[in-house]
This record gives C-alpha cells, structure tokens and sequence, in this order.
C-alpha cells in the first residue's frame, strides 16, 4: 500500500526567558533565563554571525573523552535556576556531558501535541506513554493538556529532576505515573499486561544504561522497540512522536523506521528537522530530527 507522507522542517524561536543567539566553529550560544552558555556543536561548520556576544558567555562546556567534560565558568554560575517557558517552569542543571535539562528544539512539537490532545481536558483522560523521558518538559505539556501520563526513564535522579519540574509548574497533582526503569523491559510487561495507551512519545538516546546495568544500544534496540509501537497504541490512537539527535540520522531514516508501523495500523506520516534560530539570523541550527505517525483523521494537522 502507498503510505502518504509530509516533510516540513520545524523552526523554534526563543521566547521568554530562552533565547537562541548563535552559533558556529563548531558550537552554540544560548541564553537560559540571565545565563549564557556556550556549548558544543559539531555541525556548525559555519562562521559566528554574532562574534561580540560570544565575549558576554557566563560558562563554556568543554567535552572531553567519551563525551563527558566539564563546564569553564567565566562569571559565577549557580548549580542551577528555574527558567519559564510558554506556561512551564523547568529547572536547568548544567551536566557533565553538556545537557541542561531541557532540549529547545523539542518546543516545536509543543503547540501540536496539545491539539493532538485536545478535547481531553475535563472528559477521560487520554493515556500517553513518554519512552526516554528525561526531565519530563513534553511530559508536562501532555499532562497539561489532559493526558494520563506514564513517564519512563532509566535514571533515578531524572525522575527526580522531572518531578521537580512539574511541582514548579504546578502540574505536580496531575495524573502522571513517574516509572524508573529500563525501556525494553517496561514496554514488554505493559504489552503483556495489556495496557495500551492513545499517545507515544519517544527520544532515545544514541547510548543508555538502565537501572540494573542494561544496556541500551540505538542500533541494536531500536527496530526491536519500534516493533512494540502497534500492540501499545489503544482503539483509539491519537498520535506517536519519534524524535532523536543521533549523528547520521535524517528525515528519510525516520520515516524508514516508522514505515512497517504505519503500513500495519494505516494514517499518515509528517517528518523533517528540528531547527533553532534568532530573528536576524542567516542560519538556522538543525537539532535533530523527528517524525509523527497521525490517524488518518489527523493527517491534515501541522504544527
């Protein structure tokens, strides 16, 4: 059967306290709240467009082997600080490896999530489930849109860290289940205990390691977990949302891997980059990919 598709790029621009300012020779220049932090960014090949701002940086991540590195502070920086966006308050904590706790680029699935889902507030909760969840920003976005979340991440301080972030935001009282574990052994037994859920979110990593020391390796498990999509989406599917930072990936690899799912439960399949930028940039910075699987009442709904 011909499986119809969308490719649309998707673009954030900073707002409230996160601003996107530039980036280039190899890295990226962003504000959190009163902080600038300059991090690394192998695909900016290109040249500064904002040199002068580059001086006002308050820290600089440089990596070191295997990814981990440390942070050079050239102002006082605090272990962390809450910053708003777009209704959320979400905690930033620079880490080892360069993450602070919140990825901007995932913004732009935002304002389409919460129509995913519209109509669910104050009727039965939708059931999402949130596969490598982090911090948990797109987990409170759903919760505030009406969903029963299940939100599942392998690391006890993340849970951790997510849960601070809905208290902050005021969601700490929605229905939202908070599971340490490892990814592949929670969606077999939800599977065998036949639970099922209307929405699918998931951004894993190229590497993980789970509580008891499982390994999670991209290569390996991923078309393993793709496969248990079908038999964890409900009657009444909403949507599934795909996205991933992997080097080597694109918009076609995307689709790729979510064909036989969409060829098996039918709809529709938009996919493309997640890019941020600035007004008054040249450029914008690709920061990842993404693809969303849509019934085929939904196929017509873009961010």
């Amino acid at each position: 059967m011909l499986q119809k598709f969308l490719s649309e790029d998707l673009t954030i621009y900073g707002a409230d306290d996160y601003r996107f300012l530039d980036s280039g020779d190899g890295r990226r220049l962003e504000q959190f709240g009163s902080y600038r932090l300059i991090r690394p960014c192998p695909v900016a090949y290109w040249r500064r467009e904002r040199p002068d701002l580059w001086e006002t940086a308050d820290a600089v991540h440089e990596r070191g082997r295997g990814g981990e590195g440390h942070w050079k502070r050239q102002r006082p920086l605090p272990s962390q600080w809450p910053i708003n966006w777009q209704g959320l308050r979400l905690i930033i904590k620079p880490t080892a490896f360069g993450h602070l706790g919140l990825f901007p680029e995932h913004a732009v699935h935002w304002p389409w999530l919460t129509e995913q889902l519209s109509g669910t507030a104050g009727a039965r909760p939708s059931p999402v489930l949130h596969l490598f969840a982090y911090s948990g920003a797109m987990t409170l976005v759903a919760a505030r849109a009406g969903a029963n979340l299940c939100h599942v991440d392998a690391v006890a301080d993340t849970v951790a860290w997510a849960r601070r972030n809905a208290a902050a935001s005021g969601l700490d009282q929605r229905p939202i289940r908070w599971i340490k574990d490892d990814v592949m052994k929670f969606t077999a037994r939800e599977i065998r205990r036949h639970r099922r859920y209307e929405g699918i979110i998931l951004d894993p990593p190229s590497y993980g390691k789970g509580p008891a020391g499982e390994r999670w390796i991209l290569e390996k498990d991923l078309t393993p977990l793709l496969e248990r999509l079908a038999p964890l989406l409900s009657e009444r599917p909403r949507f599934v949302l795909f996205t991933c930072h992997s080097t080597g990936f694109s918009p076609a690899l995307m689709r790729n891997l979510l064909a036989d799912f969409a060829a098996t439960v039918g709809g529709h399949l938009q996919s493309g980059t997640m890019l941020l930028s600035d007004e008054g940039l040249r450029r914008q910075l690709p920061c990842g990919y993404y693809v969303r699987w849509m019934p085929s009442k939904s196929a017509t709904k873009t961010a």
